[in-house]
């Protein structure tokens, strides 16, 4: 689960002092999706999961956790729905909270065969932002 490990380090590397002991990841309702057919060539799976990070004792405002998620949804997370971050906050004093925030991530993987087992790779998404639709369409400005 490549993606929860690149959100919680850049929780980590966000600016915002939050500590690793302080910041809790999990995934849940994990599935994954095949198409392996009949021939078994092609093995390659997609993982699907909703992840978690809980932010405790967090003493900064809530907003600046939303925030910077959002720009890393943005920049990992390129076929997401509109509302692809939910969020939690308990508020447990004047001058803290705890923020659960919730995302609903894929990991794409390729397998290869390689001498001795088998190589497993994680695959970027593909970002139909980043097609250059000129090459289709020549007259578009």
């Amino acid at each position: 689960m490549q993606k929860l490990t690149d959100a919680r380090n850049h929780l980590l590397a966000s600016g915002l002092d939050i500590k690793a002991r302080d910041l809790l990841t999990f995934a849940e309702k994990g599935s994954i999706v095949a198409y392996q057919g009949t021939d078994s060539q092609n093995r390659n799976f997609k993982i699907q999961y909703v992840a978690h990070l809980i932010i405790t004792d967090y003493a900064g405002d809530p907003q600046n956790l939303l925030f910077v998620m959002t720009d890393w949804i943005d920049a990992n997370v390129p076929d997401r729905n509109e509302e692809a971050l939910k969020f939690h906050v308990d508020v447990i004093s004047t001058k803290s909270a705890d923020v659960s925030i919730q995302i609903e991530l894929s990991d794409t993987i390729t397998v290869e065969p390689v001498d001795g087992g088998t190589n497993l790779d994680h695959q970027p998404d593909a970002d139909v932002r980043a097609i250059d639709m000129g090459n289709f369409y020549p007259d578009l400005d």
